[in-house]
């Protein structure tokens, strides 16, 4: 039902990335890279809701697991993600316990949550093999298929991960590291004791709990260096910051062979 889920319990590493600038047709070159999932990032792209379902549609058709980004936690932004067939939700800026509670009754049916009930694009509009039978089990399948993977990137979070990680129906971590680091006073110092520390308070209470700790990373190295810390997965670098890099690359290469 969703491979995140399934890469997790096998033990194997999720790789991925955020998606904020690209159309359709990236996304689904996306879908030849290897990659096992995309954050289709609606807190800082532009997309909206049309756009949002067409790049979890191409996503779904290149192999990809279609991860939103919400903007906050409000009903309309995680019913849309939901219903639109998003595999995985990341609620950015939670800062109390409640918030986290908040997330999970709105993404989750019954008994975990209170979301409102539809068989949307997201179920086949109904006529997915999996949607059929008693509505209690859409429910239970639903819940399962849709992963909620708050992000951790506050001092009021951090401070409160342990329940946080402990909240029925919350499904993992995502640490933002530049907001968190921003929040802990110690901005981009990725290095320092206190960030450090701070991130490894997190990782430990989500393996306490049995759930999956994701983080974002900007280069290979620093990748590979966190999931042999034990993440469950990264989302690599930004999909204009790969882009764009790849461009300079090889536009720097030919003048150099002009000279």
């Amino acid at each position: 039902m969703n491979k995140l889920r399934e890469l997790y319990a096998a033990g194997k590493p999720a790789v991925g990335t955020f998606f904020s600038a690209g159309n359709t047709s990236m996304m689904e070159c996306l879908g030849y890279t290897g990659l096992d999932f995309v954050v289709i990032d609606t807190e800082h792209g532009p997309f909206d809701t049309m756009d949002m379902q067409e790049l979890i549609r191409a996503a779904e058709g290149g192999g990809l697991v279609p991860v939103v980004r919400v903007a906050d936690v409000t009903h309309k932004e995680i019913q849309r993600a939901a219903d639109c067939g998003a595999q995985g939700i990341i609620v950015p800026c939670l800062r109390s316990l409640d918030d986290f509670k908040k997330a999970v009754d709105l993404a989750k049916y019954t008994p975990v949550g209170n979301r409102g009930f539809i068989k949307g694009r997201g179920a086949g509009f109904g006529y997915a093999e999996w949607t059929k039978g008693p509505l209690e089990d859409y429910y239970a399948r639903s819940n399962e298929k849709l992963m909620l993977i708050p992000q951790c990137e506050t001092k009021e979070a951090l401070e409160q991960i342990e329940e946080i990680v402990a909240i029925d129906g919350l499904d993992g971590i995502f640490i933002g590291p530049f907001d968190l680091s921003t929040c802990l006073g110690i901005p981009g110092q990725f290095q320092s004791e206190t960030y450090l520390a701070a991130k490894e308070r997190v990782l430990k209470a989500c393996k306490a709990a049995g759930k999956p700790c994701y983080i974002l990373s900007m280069t290979p190295p620093e990748a590979h260096a966190l999931l042999a810390e034990g993440y469950a997965g990264v989302a690599h670098s930004l999909d204009f910051v790969l882009f764009t890099d790849a461009y300079k690359k090889e536009v720097a290469a030919i003048h150099e062979g002009i000279r």
